[in-house]
C-alpha cells in the first residue's frame, strides 16, 4: 500500500493509493476443465487412442493423460519452473525428472468434473429396431433362433466378487460375482458404434461428457435394497437370465443418467416369487411377520432392510392392507 501527502488549507490529508492489482496466485497442482482456456475442443489435448490402450482396454480408448505437448503449449513457464514443477503433480505421483510414474487414469482420489449424458431411451429404440429386423429375416429365411441384442451389449456380468465394504459384509453374506452387472469400465461398448461412424464419435468427447456445475464425489451410486438378487442366478436354470427390460421397465424411457434409478416394480419379482402353483416366498415371510413383529425378512434382503416395515407394495401384491410392525400384536 502506498500513500501520498497533500497539503490544503493547512490540513494534511492522507490518500491511500492501492498497488496495481497483481494477478491472483494460481495453484497449478489443481487442474480444472472449467478454466475458460481449458474449454476448447477436447481433442486439442486428448488424442484417441492413447499409446497404452492395448494394456488398459479391449478397444482403442483414451486410457491415459495427454502428452506433455498439451501442457507445454500454454504452460511453458510453469513447466520449467524448478527441478520439481508443481504443475507436474496434476498427472505424476512424483514430480521428479528421474521418475515419470503417473497416477492411474483417472486420478482415483479426485472429484469428478463431468456428468455422462447417456440416453437409454434412444439406445433402447435402436435395440428394438435391430430385433424387429432380425425377426423379419428369420421368418423369411427360416433361420434358427438367434441371440438378439439387449442391454448385455454393455452391461456384462461382474468378473469377480465385489470388494467388501468397510466393516465387512452385512450378515456375513458375500454376494457372488453373478449378483451384479458390471457397468462399462471404459469406452469399449461405446466405441463399437461411436468410433467414427455414429455421432458422437470418439473425438467428440462433449457428446457424452457434460461439464458439471461443480466437482462432485462419485460415491453416490444408487442404493441396492435387494442384495440377494443375482442377475445371472436363480438356480441352475438361471431363471433371472432374460430380457432386461422385462424387469427394468423405467430404464427404457430415460433420456439421461441424472437421477436415474434402476428401480424394478414389485410385480417383476412376484410374477415368479408369489404366484399360485409356483412359489409363495412373499406370502410366507408376511405370514411369519404376522406371528412375530420382530421377524426379519431375509429371502431377498439383508437384515438392515429386512427388519424394517414391509413396503405397501408388498402388501398390495398379497392383496392385504399395509401393516406397520408396531401394530402387530
Amino acid at each position: 500500500m502506498k500513500f501520498a501527502l497533500r497539503s490544503g488549507f493547512n490540513i494534511l490529508v492522507l490518500i491511500f493509493l492501492p498497488l496495481a492489482s497483481a494477478e491472483g496466485a494460481v495453484d497449478y497442482t489443481k487442474f480444472s476443465h472449467s478454466t475458460p482456456k481449458h474449454k476448447s475442443a477436447c481433442n486439442t489435448c486428448h488424442k484417441p487412442p492413447t499409446k497404452n490402450w492395448t494394456k488398459a482396454s479391449s478397444f482403442p480408448d483414451i486410457a491415459d493423460y495427454p502428452d506433455h505437448n498439451a501442457c507445454v503449449s500454454c504452460h511453458r513457464p510453469q513447466f520449467f519452473r524448478g527441478a520439481r514443477p508443481p504443475i507436474c503433480s496434476v498427472c505424476h505421483s512424483k514430480t521428479s525428472p528421474r521418475d515419470d510414474a503417473r497416477y492411474a487414469f483417472r486420478k482415483p482420489a479426485s472429484n469428478l468434473q463431468f456428468v455422462i449424458e447417456f440416453p437409454h431411451d434412444r439406445h433402447q429404440d435402436v435395440i428394438a429396431s435391430l430385433r424387429t429386423n432380425r425377426q423379419t429375416s428369420k421368418l423369411l429365411a427360416h433361420a434358427p433362433p438367434q441371440q438378439f441384442n439387449n442391454c448385455t451389449l454393455c452391461h456384462a456380468p461382474a468378473p469377480a466378487i465385489s470388494t467388501p465394504p468397510a466393516g465387512g459384509w452385512l450378515d456375513a453374506y458375500a454376494p457372488p460375482a453373478a449378483t451384479f452387472k458390471a457397468v462399462p469400465a471404459d469406452h469399449s461398448s461405446c466405441f463399437s458404434c461411436h468410433w467414427k461412424a455414429q455421432e458422437p464419435v470418439a473425438t467428440n468427447c462433449n457428446g457424452c461428457h457434460k461439464l458439471a456445475p461443480s466437482p462432485y464425489n462419485s460415491a453416490t451410486a444408487p442404493t441396492r435394497i435387494s442384495l440377494k438378487f443375482m442377475h445371472d442366478g436363480g438356480g441352475e436354470k438361471k431363471q433371472h437370465v432374460g430380457e432386461c427390460t422385462t424387469c427394468h421397465i423405467n430404464i427404457t424411457k430415460s433420456a439421461t443418467l441424472r437421477g436415474l434409478k434402476p428401480d424394478v416394480p414389485m410385480t417383476s419379482c412376484t410374477e415368479c416369487h408369489n404366484k399360485d402353483g409356483l412359489r409363495q416366498d412373499l406370502n410366507t415371510e408376511l405370514a411369519a411377520l404376522d406371528k412375530n413383529r420382530a421377524f426379519t425378512c431375509v429371502y431377498c434382503h439383508t437384515s438392515n432392510v429386512g427388519k424394517l416395515d414391509a413396503p405397501a407394495s408388498h402388501y398390495l401384491i398379497a392383496q392385504r392392507p399395509p401393516l406397520k410392525r408396531r401394530d402387530i400384536k
